[in-house]
């Protein structure tokens, strides 16, 4: 993956947990990091001697014209995101991918279907991107569920409260504290998720709050099809590894499109296929290699795999042939094809 070297030009203290920082893009890398509201970019950084990647998403919208900002939370184990908080600050120079992700509105035939917007804690980061593109770009009316520990631990509060005065008639903003509310749960979201079908739905948070939104949706009839997700929590550890044991599986070749070239790359049994591509020296997009990021999503044209893991890609996009390359298998030894030309 090719990184380029972005100085920061602002941080932004969110909250105690949470900073943004704003980065000056030079004039010639301006085509390469141009975005759609609810991307992220990767960063690769130097924690102790250890070189290591992380995605966070752009909180700023396109339409703004401004510097891209990506907003990162503090987390108690967090290597990276505590490393930013530590080292980062106006002037430091980062290594920095361009633009990836496919969690963006669908702005095609549904164009003025309503939104709804479900988020939790530094989930709301992406969803902020989008809801501010979609503000300025459509007329579409949306809803937000932002649920937060306590009122002190609410990224972007004021923001929010500042979008929803100046589009009273479009947007509306349900605010829910654990410290007051309770987690939410079932039937808090009944209500919301039972309106009339039609709507498309827009998730992120922990992993315990997709989940409840997730079975509360489909409960109320939701088509998964308008369910479009974005996890921030990794797998566990070596999830893949175990599914996938060295020798287990098939070998076979692949035919690999990237950037306009076809390259023939042989997958190994156990490998995946990033990993195969990767081993051959191309240079493929991808970040948590966990299967929950979406950076390395391709699509298979032919042959057949079987991911190890997939918190990215729902029924209907799977059987359009997306596939996570970092948790695709092949299902048989025949020769594969697959696109990131898409």
């Amino acid at each position: 993956m090719l990184f380029h070297r972005l100085t920061v030009a602002e941080v932004v203290q969110e909250t105690e947990e949470a900073r943004s920082y704003a980065l000056a893009v030079p004039e010639a890398l301006l085509p390469s990091f141009r975005y759609r509201a609810g991307q992220h970019l990767t960063f690769r950084v130097n924690v102790d001697g250890e070189i290591l990647t992380r995605s966070y998403s752009l909180s700023s919208a396109p339409e703004s014209r401004g510097l891209p900002v990506v907003t990162v939370k503090r987390i108690a184990q967090g290597r990276v995101s505590n490393w930013f908080h530590r080292s980062v600050s106006a002037g430091t120079v980062l290594e920095v991918s361009e633009p990836a992700g496919r969690f963006v509105c669908d702005v095609g035939d549904e164009s003025d279907a309503p939104l709804l917007f479900c988020a939790a804690g530094s989930g709301i980061t992406p969803v902020l991107s989008m809801i501010r593109s979609a503000l300025a770009t459509t007329g579409r009316v949306m809803t937000l569920f932002y649920a937060n520990r306590d009122a002190g631990s609410t990224i972007f509060r004021d923001v929010i409260a500042g979008l929803a005065d100046e589009y009273p008639h479009r947007l509306a903003v349900i605010r829910h504290y654990d410290d007051e509310h309770g987690f939410p749960d079932a039937t808090v979201l009944e209500g919301l998720l039972s309106r009339p079908t039609g709507f498309q739905l827009y998730l992120c948070g922990p992993a315990p709050f997709m989940a409840t939104v997730r079975t509360a949706a489909a409960a109320a009839g939701v088509p998964d099809g308008r369910v479009h997700l974005e996890h921030f929590d990794a797998a566990p550890q070596g999830s893949a590894a175990q599914a996938f044991p060295a020798g287990d599986g098939h070998a076979c070749d692949a035919h690999v499109m990237t950037k306009g070239a076809r390259h023939v790359v042989r997958v190994n049994a156990g490998q995946s296929l990033l990993q195969a591509a990767l081993a051959e020296g191309l240079d493929v997009p991808y970040a948590c290699e966990e299967g929950y990021c979406g950076s390395c999503a391709a699509k298979c044209l032919d042959g057949e795999i079987v991911h190890a893991c997939n918190d990215v890609f729902n029924a209907d996009e799977l059987a359009a042939g997306w596939i996570l390359t970092c948790q695709a298998h092949p299902r048989q030894d025949r020769p594969i094809t697959i696109t990131y030309d898409v």
